[in-house]
């Protein structure tokens, strides 16, 4: 009796030697083009990047002797960090970073060419903090005797713009178009509680966290708000709106009762607006325009444009200050960008190398660290802060850190290595403490009809299966990991911010903070932002002592047009699955936050809607 091996997919009919044949050469035809595709592709690349290049040389615009300076907020994203596209590269529009815009701007406000300031501003992206840098600079622009306008074509609708009035108010001019809305509606803090659903599925979170403020994994373990986290999340919306209310008082000229009143009736017609002094006029963008050029007799200049024409190359000998962003959720290994939602992982791997590309050029005379990060990997912030100990101790240059909206737990460890730390009023940090623990899949398993078999050498080898809950043993060792993590991050605090062990304990816990309280706790040096950063920097590296001009120079640098197609080429595509689990209604998004197992110094997953 001959045996049969069945193949799990049909064979084509008719003559099998022909077929295979046939199959073969259609495969090699189908490579060969593809290759001889890569190949030409590459060539267009390079030629277009070569004369793209050049032109980018040749054709940088000039300021005109009266520029009305202009933004566009809702068709231009700021991120913290600089975006080095190819395809920006080939179309020669390359995004401006936080960084760029705020240099850009602050030139522009001693730039006796530079007559106004307009803007146009319906809905943003920008954070608090980025706001507040802003909105310091456009005062500047003010003392300056320089007016700033601003059309809106409306602040949310229904609700849903109290963080772009926050950054209108501080402007001379605003101008609204008629019968739209200003959805200044107030500060709302969301956190999801996934606990029900797990258990749905059959999953149990087991977690444990130092101390009774870290919060980060409640989330998975509760069903809603504790009493602590309440609290916490209570007096931080509450500071937050707040600070938002006296300033848009303090920018209109009106009482921050009123103020409150405002926001409780909001949202407002633009005739309301008008009657209570939160606008200046209704109207319309092209009557602005024209009336802005009209006045100066100017001409309108984007501040892509003007960013080009005023970067100076002679400002390349004067002594130079890094600049490097550790922007996103601190992670081992390389950074990335999830190219379906713009999502930002600081790679400790990557974050290291261009602290020692720094370390090793010796014509750097201080480094600024931005830090825009909810925190994340205890080991991977650690190393992060060791190779910043390192340069310091090295090359003997002090270090400023420049907290944007975020700079918690993981991201406020590596601050610690900075000889100075500068924050916003509303910048997001603290939270130091640290959590850890594994979602147990063993009744998810039971569901699905599937069981393991284990063989165990050692008593604590399945202490990371997700397949099983800890034993008492595990559990013991795991939380004394948990203590020895703690332990180390408060004394590090301590170290680092001359604090006493009463003073630490005060601030720790897993407690988090914004900026203006951080100040008082000595967690954060001074309020300000980048440029406060910058002349920090000059300062304590003595630059500042002979008046000279710097050069700010980003890290990392941008790369050639080559190193982009081998990246391109190289790069291993990320797969994202919109429904993963599809019989229990949870999609991809839910299953990679399911699916984290490591020591987290990282803020709690909660939602600010202004």
């Amino acid at each position: 009796m001959s045996s049969k091996i069945e193949t799990p997919f049909p064979r084509l009919s008719g003559n099998k030697e022909k077929t295979g044949k046939v199959y073969v050469m259609f495969k090699i035809v189908v490579y060969a083009l593809a290759l001889f595709g890569v190949m030409a592709f590459i060539v267009v690349l390079t030629l277009a990047g070569a004369l793209k290049q050049d032109s980018w040389r040749t054709m940088v615009p000039e300021v005109p002797e009266k520029a009305v300076l202009t933004v566009d907020f809702d068709n231009m994203s700021f991120s913290e960090q600089r975006s080095y596209d190819l395809w920006a590269e080939l179309s020669g529009s390359r995004p401006m970073s936080f960084y760029d815009l705020t240099a850009a701007l602050d030139t522009a406000i001693g730039d006796e060419r530079v007559k106004a300031l307009a803007v146009n501003l319906g809905s943003t992206d920008l954070g608090l903090a980025q706001i507040q840098n802003l909105r310091r600079l456009i005062n500047e622009f003010r003392q300056a005797g320089k007016k700033t306008y601003l059309y809106s074509s409306g602040f949310g609708e229904m609700g849903g713009g109290t963080a772009e009035y926050y950054l209108a108010s501080v402007f001379d001019e605003i101008v609204l178009m008629s019968g739209s809305e200003i959805g200044i509606t107030g500060v709302n803090i969301e956190v999801p509680f996934l606990r029900r659903l797990l258990d749905r599925v059959g999953i149990e979170p087991e977690f444990y966290a130092r101390k009774e403020y870290k919060s980060a994994m409640a989330f998975l373990t509760d069903r809603g708000f504790s009493k602590t986290y309440r609290q916490e999340m209570s007096r931080l919306g509450g500071n937050i709106y707040r600070q938002i209310v006296s300033e848009i008082a303090g920018s209109r000229g009106l009482d921050e009762s009123r103020v409150k009143k405002l926001v409780d009736a909001a949202p407002l017609t633009s005739n309301e607006g008008l009657e209570n002094n939160l606008i200046t006029k209704e109207g319309y963008k092209p009557e602005l325009i024209e009336a802005v050029v009209k006045e100066y007799d100017g001409e309108l200049f984007d501040i892509e444009s003007y960013r080009m024409a005023v970067s100076d190359k002679s400002a390349k000998k004067a002594p130079k200050i890094a600049y490097m962003v550790i922007e996103g959720d601190i992670v081992e290994g390389e950074s990335s960008i999830n190219p379906v939602d713009g999502t930002i992982n600081a790679g400790a791997e990557t974050m290291v190398a261009q602290l020692d590309e720094i370390n090793q050029d010796d014509d750097v005379d201080a480094l600024i660290l931005r830090i825009n990060s909810p925190g994340g990997s205890y080991t991977a912030a650690k190393e992060i802060w060791f190779a910043l100990k390192q340069l310091k101790e090295n090359r003997k240059i002090p270090v400023v850190v420049s907290m944007g909206d975020y700079a918690a737990s993981g991201g406020y460890f590596i601050a610690l290595a900075g000889d100075y730390i500068i924050a916003e009023p509303a910048t997001v940090t603290g939270s130091i403490g640290v959590l850890g623990g594994k979602l147990v899949l063993d009744g998810l398993w039971q569901k699905l009809g599937v069981s393991f078999g284990t063989v165990s050498f050692g008593k604590n080898a399945g202490i990371l299966s997700p397949n099983r809950k800890f034993s008492a043993q595990e559990k013991k060792v795991f939380n004394r990991s948990l203590d020895n993590i703690y332990h180390d991050f408060t004394q590090k605090t301590a170290e680092a911010r001359g604090l006493s062990a009463e003073e630490t304990d005060k601030a720790a816990r897993g407690r988090v903070w914004i900026g203006k309280e951080a100040v008082k706790l000595k967690l954060v040096d001074a309020l300000g932002g980048i440029k406060e950063a910058v002349c920090k920097a000059a300062e304590l590296s003595g630059i500042a002592e002979g008046k000279k001009p710097v050069h700010v120079v980003y890290y990392p640098g941008e790369k050639s047009l080559q190193e982009k197609i081998s990246e391109l080429l190289s790069g291993r595509p990320r797969i994202f699955v919109n429904k993963a689990v599809k019989d229990f209604g949870f999609d991809g998004e839910e299953v990679n936050m399911l699916l984290r197992m490591q020591y987290e110094t990282a803020l709690p997953p909660f939602r600010v809607n202004m």
